[in-house]
């Protein structure tokens, strides 16, 4: 499976390892006028039941999309109860204060250029989402106004973030040249966003 979505401040690309036909990456965007947010999840392994546990995490929190993102992944963390279990990342910000909220479980990877134009990379919590009692860290950041941040699952080894984020060109090129680092035929289920903040 292929797939790409792409706008004027968005691109996002995913494959399917081996190209089979459900891929473990599931996302989720969602952009009004007060903010954004958006999602990534892996279900753990690939194929179907991956797609299943990193589907039940997204449904869950699109249930409630102005949740804190700690009460989304806990919501997410019981939606895995049973199934696979998935990594996750969820990034949430505010236009009025220019404020990005990060948490996450797993291997899921986020970058974005901070204000002080210091490449910022949180770390996520350990482990992954199983319906256990878990730990969260919720990490808050200034964003600066036409930076572009970089969100992937781990099917995605890529070299000199900073240069692709500091890049002119627009997200859609950055996507297409991040994409070129993707095999024809990946070894594991691969998706990437790379989005624009608004200026």
């Amino acid at each position: 499976m292929n797939k790409a979505v792409e706008s004027n401040n968005l691109f996002v690309f995913q494959r399917s390892k081996a190209l089979q036909q459900y891929c473990g990456d599931v996302y989720y965007t969602h952009e009004d006028e007060n903010g954004f947010l958006y999602v990534l999840s892996d279900g753990l392994g690939s194929g179907l039941e991956a797609n299943r546990a990193a589907k039940a995490t997204v449904d869950a929190i699109k249930e409630d999309i102005h949740a804190d993102i700690t009460e989304m992944l806990e919501k997410a963390n019981q939606a895995v109860s049973g199934l696979r279990g998935a990594a996750i990342a969820i990034i949430k910000g505010d236009y009025l204060t220019k404020t990005l909220h990060y948490t996450g479980m797993g291997n899921i990877r986020f970058y974005m250029i901070g204000i002080e134009d210091k490449l910022i990379f949180p770390l996520s919590g350990s482990g992954f989402l199983s319906g256990r009692k878990q730990k969260y860290r919720l990490q808050s950041f200034k964003y600066k106004p036409g930076s572009k941040f970089l969100m992937h699952s781990d099917g995605l080894v890529l070299s000199r973030v900073r240069k692709s984020l500091e890049s002119p060109l627009c997200v859609v090129k950055i996507g297409h040249l991040i994409e070129r680092n993707i095999l024809d035929i990946p070894t594991d289920d691969v998706t990437f966003m790379v989005g624009k903040f608004p200026e």
